[in-house]
């Protein structure tokens, strides 16, 4: 029987273990990520810009791939793969005032860089007034059913206007299906902030954060997908010399996604750009 001594140490020597293998995986992706996208890419060129280097790709219709812009992360569910969300821009240099690019996600093999399946959406990704931050990968273990396990792109967009500050996050989820890849989850928005003040103190705002869970009940194969939303409004008012912070109304409710046999559906008050 162990001691609580060594409960703690095993705890430690364990979560010290799973933290090196996330770096070690994170460190493996940015040690192979080059090598990876030559070959996604056969015929890309290395140039240089103004916003450092960049891949150009080949043909008569090029697109721009910064390395800080690809997410890359080992698998966890199946680490002989590794994921790539690739964002691919239209234009050479970025920070215009409106940018338009294509989204490219990969399924790559651990060992080697070898594509396994990929899928690619034209002008999937906008930034204009609303910018896209970043694009992330989320490897929550979405089990749908015993042989298809899927994965998360997650897109953050944030405003330009001081006076009506916004945010959003919206998700995709992917699966393979028949060996081909593809998404069964559009544009689901899971985080949300947006508000209206006078920059100094008085505003209204509302916020809203969504969770995924998977349902016990399947539709044409596919597990049905539990969102649970919790949504809450505050205003700022000014006090004498003070700002205070009121909180005012909280909202709970939860939603289910049935599955049509080709994608979850999402009603119009749970999508996002």
């Amino acid at each position: 029987m162990r001691t609580t001594a060594q409960r703690t140490v095993l705890s430690l020597s364990l979560f010290l273990a799973a933290s090196f293998s996330a770096d070690a995986a994170a460190m493996d992706c940015e040690s192979r990520l080059y090598d990876v996208l030559k070959a996604a890419y056969p015929g890309a060129k290395t140039v240089a810009g103004d916003d450092g280097e960049s891949l150009r790709t080949a043909g008569a219709q090029p697109r721009w791939i910064r390395l800080e812009d690809v997410a890359c992360k080992v698998w966890p569910a199946s680490p002989d793969k590794t994921l790539l969300a690739v964002r691919l821009r239209h234009e050479a240099a970025s920070g215009q005032d409106a940018e338009t690019a294509d989204l490219e996600v990969l399924v790559v093999d651990s060992a080697r860089p070898r594509i396994l399946q990929r899928y690619r959406e034209n002008g999937a990704l906008t930034s204009d007034a609303i910018r896209i931050s970043s694009v992330t990968l989320d490897t929550a273990r979405y089990l749908l059913n015993e042989s298809a396990t899927a994965f998360g792109v997650r897109i953050d967009y944030s405003g330009s206007s001081r006076p009506n500050p916004y945010g959003s996050t919206v998700m995709n989820l992917y699966a393979a299906s028949g060996g081909t890849l593809r998404p069964v989850l559009r544009k689901l928005e899971v985080s949300r902030e947006r508000g209206e003040w006078d920059t100094q103190c008085a505003g209204e705002f509302e916020s809203a954060k969504r969770t995924v869970a998977i349902d016990a009940k399947r539709d044409h194969g596919y597990a049905g997908l539990l969102v649970s939303s919790v949504e809450d409004t505050r205003r700022n008012v000014v006090e004498g010399k003070e700002c205070a912070d009121v909180p005012g109304a909280r909202k709970k409710r939860s939603v289910r996604l049935s599955f049509d046999g080709r994608e979850y559906a999402v009603p119009a008050d749970l999508s996002g750009l």
